[in-house]
């Protein structure tokens, strides 16, 4: 009997909530896995949670993620059908009661975790939001010069976008989330 998708994410976040491969786990409340559709064919990578996903323990769920959900609904995607979201790290990190942008041996134990969601959901497109997520795909250009762009990765489409909160006016932002409706149909 194949296991499913559910029961082999389950694994994943057992896992994660135990996980002290780095410092990450001294400020964790709750481990941030994922939220959506694991059997959505898209999937969409952030850097790492925040304040209120730390809280929550979920993805994308702040300020950030709602206008995310904004975008993506206004494109014409439901969210919480049409995508499995997820981060680069799960647990928040923080330096003096800040966000911060996770370090190289935070990513490095972390990576395990993503790279298994993403054979486990099989999705047939991942959008990299960010520049945390798109380096993971070792995409070394500037975000400026990729956003948008379709890139092969073993079969699979990724779309480097630039993340909610960055300064960049939200057409280009809507635009880009445009471009993955259109591949995705």
């Amino acid at each position: 009997m194949e296991v499913s998708k559910k029961n082999k994410l389950n694994k994943i976040v057992k896992e994660i909530e135990t996980c002290q491969a780095c410092n990450l786990c001294k400020n964790r409340i709750k481990s941030v896995v994922s939220r959506g559709n694991e059997n959505a064919k898209i999937i969409l990578i952030g850097e790492a949670p925040g304040k209120l996903e730390n809280e929550i323990g979920k993805p994308f769920v702040g300020k950030s993620g709602q206008q995310l959900n904004d975008l993506l609904s206004k494109v014409g995607f439901n969210p919480e059908q049409d995508i499995y979201f997820c981060n680069v790290v799960k647990c928040r990190p923080v330096r003096n009661n800040k966000d911060r942008k996770p370090n190289k041996q935070e990513i490095e134990a972390c990576v395990k975790y993503l790279n298994a969601q993403i054979e486990i959901v099989k999705p047939e497109i991942i959008i990299l939001c960010g520049n945390t997520a798109k380096k993971i795909f070792k995409i070394n250009k500037p975000l400026k010069m990729v956003h948008g762009s379709c890139i092969d990765y073993k079969g699979i489409k990724l779309i480097p976008v630039y993340h909610p909160r960055a300064s960049i006016i939200d057409e280009v932002k809507f635009n880009d989330l445009k471009k993955v409706k259109k591949l995705r149909g």
